[in-house]
């Protein structure tokens, strides 16, 4: 017997039968579940979620009926594979502002339901969203409906019961949380066998009978409100009635004429009212009326009925000769549908409620909703059917709107993430019982934020559009799209014959993506790259099935954008390594492993030191020290540079500023800037506090930047770096000529030296001195720089002959192993002094390899 805990939480608890279950989406899939495993489910019913919750944690059931996986419950619940989607969305009232996205959400008070997944979301994620926790969805949808909170999110189902059930009219979706529930069942982390015995009853349920289910509780219909016995109960009145004013006709004599026509009088004033209480009930419920009878094919129509149609109806409605008028007004997808329905009722006696289109007076599509009962003689053949019709055209069309905001992406109109997953599970499943092959795509738009930022979101949101009509064009009708965020699309390539087809199909794609198109005037020519998994058997699941193609996407990403790769093991084993180092980078700085060195930079002509470079360098406990090749592009990558370079930053001051007391002449040191740190918000605060904790005049700093700065933001990196030249701070260009520079840029920001690419200066007179190609660009460089009157220094310098090459040229400064290679800060003051005393060129000695430099 396994106890299974519950609480009432729309759509998995959603009604109750007359032994008291429940039944709802959870409920459903347990019931199937105990129906094919040799298992028994006990239910033990809370009054909360948060309180089931608190149950399972202190061991009270063995599982919880539904859960999204999150770190917290992940200590004492494990999960199965999920069983369904859920999105949640934002709730707002109709006169009230509107919020389409969380970040809209800041500063506001949320309603959510405690101890959620969305709860625990926000509180980790978005802590500026003031929250309040609720019960349940219904006091959601109250405490909004009543302005106590400014906007509530809740799954799209749930909220949609509940606003029916109170009656709230004052409501509507504003937006998209991002945020679904992979709904799960959670099971005691003292019982893995059962985890192992649900999911093999998971696979064993079918996708047919999975979208029973979604159809049965996520998309609930409107019940109308009418009683089906109104027109046989007032028609019995009025029959009795009848009856008695004839009876009462045959034994009153002639010679109470007088009192007979009084009674009688009395009778018709009788029969009035109960008529027009009959029509008064009829059009109370806005509904048509209409009847069939089967022994002559009559089809009488009401006033009403007509009127729904959008005819002008005769007083006393209309009758038809034959039913195969009204039959040739249904939809043609929907005409077998209600023959098979009337068919059944007559045949069985089942109820007759069935949901259908016509078409209207105006050639317009009507969706209606039409019940019956028929009556049957003592032969049981039907002889009549009486009933009526409800147009549910607004409320259908709510329904569609209602999913389509909860499974279609609003701007494109394709799958968004929670679609293609519920379509993604079907492929899984399949693959997994029958073996039937698939292939996920991740489809990135590069360099799509280029877009966004020079033409404005209107037009990127054309390009979107544009793109997502090309990809279905370009793939075959049996494939799904989805837009998953952003300028980011998944595609569903459902039982490819190969992996040869996979590749036909994105180099069509990636072809066709490539090809130049105009927007509003705007010609544009975008790239695309394509991350692929591809599964030819299982087992396998919907979240290892993404994460692949993702890392294939991130390759792609890394080593050459406009291509497409296929996931391979060796990939997620790099992003594994990967994740293990970044974790120890992060703890780096804290554990005293970061240390700088120094290399000289020294002025050719004069021959003096004029200054340093901070190079940054990381002593592993277990791999020793690590390459700034390998780390710092990592740190970029996992969002660290921030972290590391401050500490490289504080640093440097705060060596700069012992130098000084210590009175050595290093004439200041230079530090390497990622793009990332110069554009970061507060990057300014950050510098000046350096120089003001350690004291440091801002003029003995030089901050090293990239070409990439001036393609990235141009106009953010100028505002940032005209506010630190305030400061006395100056700046250089780090590996120049291999990159992009605008001459106009170099001229509109305040670059104060040119740092020549060690791979030209290193290269320069290798052959007994001739000159060639990279002599030709090192000399192109230094009257680049004479002409915009900024100084160059040479990185690379290696051998004497280099070094009277470049005094020669005119360069003005240098650094490289031919002087000195990078240093600890105590052998850096000893340089100086030596320096001073005996000049900066040592005796010809064969060169070393050349230094790695990081940023």
């Amino acid at each position: 017997m396994i106890t299974v805990g519950i609480a009432f939480v729309p759509p998995h608890t959603l009604t109750q039968d007359g032994n008291g279950d429940y039944h709802g989406v959870a409920m459903d899939f347990l019931s199937l579940l105990e129906d094919r495993l040799p298992l028994e489910f006990k239910t033990q019913f809370y009054p909360s979620y948060g309180a089931l919750l608190k149950g399972a944690e202190a061991g009270e059931v063995d599982m919880v009926f539904a859960a999204s996986s999150t770190p917290e419950r992940q200590k004492y619940l494990l999960f199965t594979s999920p069983y369904t989607f859920l999105s949640n969305k934002i709730f707002v009232r109709k006169t009230s502002q509107s919020y389409k996205t969380l970040d809209d959400l800041s500063g506001k008070l949320v309603a959510v339901i405690q101890g959620t997944a969305v709860a625990e979301h926000l509180r980790l994620f978005k802590p500026d969203i003031k929250t309040l926790e609720l019960k349940n969805s219904r006091d959601l949808m109250l405490a909004l409906s009543s302005g106590n909170v400014d906007a509530a999110i809740s799954v799209v189902a749930s909220a949609w019961w509940h606003i029916k059930r109170e009656g709230i009219s004052n409501l509507d979706v504003s937006g998209d949380t991002d945020f679904s529930y992979a709904v799960r069942f959670g099971v005691n982390d003292a019982l893995p066998l059962l985890v192992d015995v649900l999911e093999k009853g998971l696979y064993s349920i079918s996708s047919n009978e999975k979208d029973d289910i979604h159809r049965r509780w996520l998309h609930p219909e409107r019940s109308g409100v009418i009683n089906k016995d109104l027109v046989y109960r007032y028609g019995s009145i009025i029959f009795a009635v009848l009856i008695v004013a004839l009876l009462l006709f045959g034994f009153f004599s002639i010679r109470r004429l007088r009192r007979e026509v009084a009674q009688r009088q009395e009778v018709e004033a009788a029969l009035r009212i109960s008529e027009e209480r009959f029509e008064l009930a009829i059009r109370g419920t806005n509904d048509g009326i209409w009847d069939w009878n089967t022994e002559t094919d009559a089809l009488y129509l009401a006033p009403r009925f007509l009127e729904i149609l959008g005819y002008r109806a005769p007083d006393d409605g209309l009758e038809w000769r034959g039913t195969e008028t009204w039959l040739e007004r249904i939809h043609p997808k929907d005409q077998q549908k209600v023959r098979s329905a009337v068919r059944e009722h007559i045949k069985n006696h089942e109820l007759l409620d069935i949901r259908y289109r016509v078409r209207g007076q105006h050639e317009n599509w009507l969706w209606i909703r039409m019940r019956g009962q028929a009556q049957w003689n003592s032969a049981g053949r039907a002889i009549r059917i009486c009933g009526s019709i409800m147009d549910i055209t607004e409320s259908k069309r709510s329904e569609d709107e209602v999913r389509r905001l909860a499974y279609f992406d609003q701007l494109t109109g394709v799958a968004n993430r929670e679609q293609f997953k519920l379509i993604l599970q079907r492929a899984v499943h399949k693959l997994n019982t029958q073996g039937g092959p698939f292939a996920v795509m991740l489809v990135d738009l590069d360099h799509f934020k280029q877009v966004n930022d020079s033409l404005g979101h209107r037009i990127g949101d054309m390009l979107l559009c544009r793109v997502a009509e090309l990809i279905k064009a370009a793939l075959p009708s049996s494939s799904h799209l989805g837009r998953l965020d952003g300028d980011e699309f998944a595609v569903l390539l459902d039982t490819p014959v190969d992996d040869v087809e996979v590749i036909d199909r994105v180099e069509h794609l990636l072809k066709a993506l490539s090809q130049p198109m105009a927007l509003d005037g705007h010609d544009l020519r975008l790239s695309a790259s394509i991350g692929i998994s591809y599964w030819t058997e299982g087992a396998a699941t919907i979240e290892q099935a993404m994460e692949y193609a993702d890392i294939a996407l991130s390759e792609v990403k890394r080593k050459q954008r406009g291509s497409y790769r296929f996931h391979e093991n060796r990939m997620s084993q790099r992003i594994y390594e990967n994740t293990l180092l970044a974790k120890d980078l992060e703890k780096a700085p804290h554990n005293d492993e970061l240390f700088l060195v120094f290399q000289p930079q020294v002025a050719l002509q004069r021959q003096t030191v004029i200054g340093c470079e901070a190079l940054l360098r990381w002593r592993h406990p277990d791999r020793g020290v690590i390459s700034p090749a390998v780390f710092i592009p990592l740190a970029e990558e996992r969002g660290l540079i921030h972290q590391v370079g401050r500490w490289v930053l504080y640093e440097s001051c705060r060596q700069a500023r012992s130098w000084l007391d210590q009175g050595i002449s290093f004439g200041g040191v230079g530090v390497n800037i990622s793009s990332l740190q110069l554009l970061a918000q507060g990057f300014f605060e950050q510098v000046k506090d350096a120089l003001e904790l350690h004291q440091l005049p801002g003029s003995l700093l030089e901050l090293e930047i990239t070409e990439t700065v001036l393609v990235q933001d141009i106009h953010q990196a100028e505002l940032v770096m005209n506010q630190l030249r305030a400061l006395g701070i100056r700046f250089s260009i780090d590996d120049f000529g291999t990159g992009y520079s605008s001459l106009l840029y170099l001229q509109r920001l305040p670059i104060g030296r040119l740092k020549l690419a060690q791979e030209f200066v290193r290269d320069t007179l290798l052959s007994s001195g001739s000159q060639g190609q990279n002599e030709a660009v090192v000399a192109a460089a230094l009257q680049l720089g004479k002409n915009l009157n900024i100084p160059v220094i040479a990185e690379g310098i290696e051998t004497f002959a280099q070094f009277d090459w470049l005094r020669e040229k005119g360069c003005d400064e240098g650094q490289g192993y031919l002087f000195a290679k990078p240093m600890m800060a105590s052998d850096f003051g000893t340089f100086v002094h030596d320096v001073e005393s005996y000049g900066i060129l040592p005796q010809p000695a064969e060169s070393a390899s050349t230094e790695v430099k990081a940023h």
